[in-house]
């Protein structure tokens, strides 16, 4: 993979956490391009590498011209009527305006990165923080306070395909959004850039389970236990092929994974008028691991007991479910197992 870096800046915004209101957020401009040298190109790489880590959700950006001032502002400078720098500065007043507005946010370096990739054309913006560190004056070999760019926290950052943007191709703008915050403090970033719908890789992998699953069940050259059979086998196709496509999979890539023969019905499924409003699958998508695993692993709790066995092991019939007791049944326990197993039992009995 060779990056291209077409042109850089960065802006300071300066605010303290616990602090909103029209003061409460000072810009520092930058009124340069900055210079593509080793630093930058270091940092960009080490910055495209962190963030294919961790982007996990897709957006849009809104077309509201009188909402959504970011991609009026993007149009402008594809089409060459405002520069890299004026652009950046219209865009980090937004950042600032909705920064303003975030109680729980802080201030950082709004850094504009566009760069190519394999014919791809990228704009990057991503807040980078500063943390304090340690360093050696070469001359006097004193130990020097030093302030480094925190790679290791990127909360906020988004990234544009320009050339998926400008065909209107899905999806062209990722996110990097935090996870389980019930109030995400990063909300300001997203809506500074007209981010006007998103959704992150766990949402799209249980959503292309459930229409996958609701597809074989739907099928009507099978019988019951032609479905049956076909869902285990599936189930198996589809592990293997998120698996495989673990940055990201194609929409197409999946339903050829879900039925081999005809992909298309499977596309087709999913688009249909009766789910367009249910799945919400964009064409392409990073899946999520903790989810897709369930596609061979099994796990749940009885009380105090977990159980978590491979969807194999009910193959093999080493696990079943006796409906007539209500039980599941392990078969072939180990000899450890059993023995105490059987202790125990037979302590429970002696007290009773």
């Amino acid at each position: 993979m060779t990056v291209q870096i077409i042109e850089a800046t960065i802006h300071q915004l300066d605010k303290l956490v616990q602090t909103h209101g029209d003061d409460s957020v000072t810009l520092k401009p930058r009124d340069t391009h900055l210079p593509v040298n080793n630093v930058l190109t270091r940092l960009c790489d080490d910055l495209i590498h962190m963030y294919g880590k961790l982007a996990n959700s897709n957006g849009t950006l809104g077309v509201d011209p009188n909402a959504h001032k970011f991609p009026v502002q993007l149009k402008d400078y594809e089409a060459q009527t405002v520069g890299f720098l004026a652009f950046t500065k219209v865009a980090i007043e937004l950042i600032a305006g909705e920064m303003k507005k975030a109680f729980l946010s802080n201030g950082g370096y709004a850094l504009f990165l566009r760069y190519s990739v394999d014919e791809q054309d990228f704009l990057l913006v991503v807040m980078l923080k500063l943390r304090p560190g340690a360093g050696i004056d070469a001359d006097t070999l004193d130990l020097t306070e030093t302030l480094n760019i925190d790679l290791a926290h990127l909360h906020e950052a988004a990234r544009i395909n320009l050339t998926r943007w400008r065909s209107d191709q899905q999806p062209y703008l990722t996110f990097i959004k935090g996870r389980a915050r019930k109030n995400d403090v990063s909300d300001y970033f997203r809506d500074a850039l007209s981010c006007t719908s998103f959704t992150d890789s766990k949402h799209h992998t249980e959503q292309v389970i459930r229409a996958a699953r609701e597809f074989v069940m739907a099928r009507q050259d099978l019988s019951e236990g032609q479905k049956r059979t076909e869902m285990v086998e599936m189930r198996q196709r589809l592990f293997e092929c998120l698996d495989k496509n673990r940055i990201e999979v194609p929409l197409a890539t999946v339903a050829a994974a879900v039925h081999p023969q005809d992909p298309e019905q499977f596309v087709a499924h999913v688009r249909s008028d009766a789910h367009a409003n249910a799945y919400h699958l964009d064409d392409r998508f990073k899946p999520h691991r903790a989810v897709y695993v369930g596609l061979k692993r099994v796990s749940g709790k009885i009380g105090t007991v977990s159980l978590a066995f491979d969807v194999a092991d009910v193959q093999a019939e080493r696990v079943r479910y006796d409906p007539n007791t209500d039980a599941i049944i392990l078969s072939s326990p180990s000899d450890h197992l059993k023995s105490a197993i059987q202790e125990h039992a037979a302590a429970s009995q002696q007290s009773a």
